[in-house]
């Protein structure tokens, strides 16, 4: 097996500095001068560890003030269903909740004709404020029918993941899953909640989760785009010969 070149061990070096949070975001860092001083290494092998970071995004410069930390962005991949609670603390990323509403609603006939439901059925109306490491990441409003959960323990979902918590209380057992991306900016009542401004795009996911055919639960999430993406893997095998030009 190869050596390891020396400037990709002291680029690790610098990224475990980063993810301990020994630097915050946009923050400097230490200069060339600091870093040979810290490390024992030359300042050629400095420049090559920081552009190796900065390749891989988790650095960047600014002429003539220096470089910094760029902001961490939580990446979530589509093939396969995932809990946002589940994912973050897989990653050791702390996880919390803010409840912001919970109400019966009667639906209307929009959203019982998408929910395919008929109207003013009643539905648990949740909404809940996301955060990643304390940094609110989005704002999730979620319908569930009270004919098949009669009552949500709001405190258990504030503090924990709700998916598992329904699969444990009611023995929920999704089997197919549908989601829409699309962009959008934030109402304002939002960027409040959000710490952005209302220029600041957002990616709006509509979820639609089934239980043997029915939809079972609807929830639509308003992402702050500058700190969560979505990423999926096509290959060869799994498109077969309907490859993309």
């Amino acid at each position: 097996m190869a050596e390891k070149p020396l400037y990709v061990d002291i680029s690790e070096k610098i990224l475990s500095s980063i993810e301990q949070r020994n630097f915050n975001e946009n923050s400097s860092l230490p200069s060339e001068r600091a870093l040979c001083e810290r490390y024992h290494v030359s300042r050629s092998t400095i420049r090559q560890a920081l552009n190796h970071l900065k390749f891989n995004g988790y650095i960047y410069t600014v002429q003539g003030k220096g470089t910094f930390v760029k902001p961490i962005v939580y990446e979530q991949n589509l093939f396969k269903f995932y809990s946002f609670t589940d994912e973050l603390r897989n990653k050791n990323i702390n996880v919390s909740n803010v409840i912001i509403g919970h109400e019966l609603v009667s639906i209307n006939d929009v959203l019982a004709s998408k929910l395919g439901r008929k109207c003013n059925e009643i539905f648990h109306k949740i909404i809940r404020l996301r955060f990643a490491d304390s940094c609110p990441i989005m704002i999730e409003t979620i319908y569930l029918p009270q004919n098949r959960f009669y009552h949500i323990e709001i405190g258990k979902i504030e503090k924990g993941s709700m998916a598992s918590y329904l699969t444990k209380k009611y023995d929920l057992q999704l089997d197919r899953v549908v989601e829409t991306f699309r962009p959008v900016l934030p109402r304002y009542w939002q960027c409040d909640l959000l710490k952005i401004s209302s220029k600041d795009p957002c990616t709006m996911l509509e979820r639609f989760s089934y239980e043997n055919d029915i939809l079972i639960q609807y929830t639509v999430s308003i992402i702050r785009g500058d700190k969560y993406i979505f990423k999926t893997d096509l290959s060869r095998n799994y498109l077969g010969n309907n490859l993309p030009l």
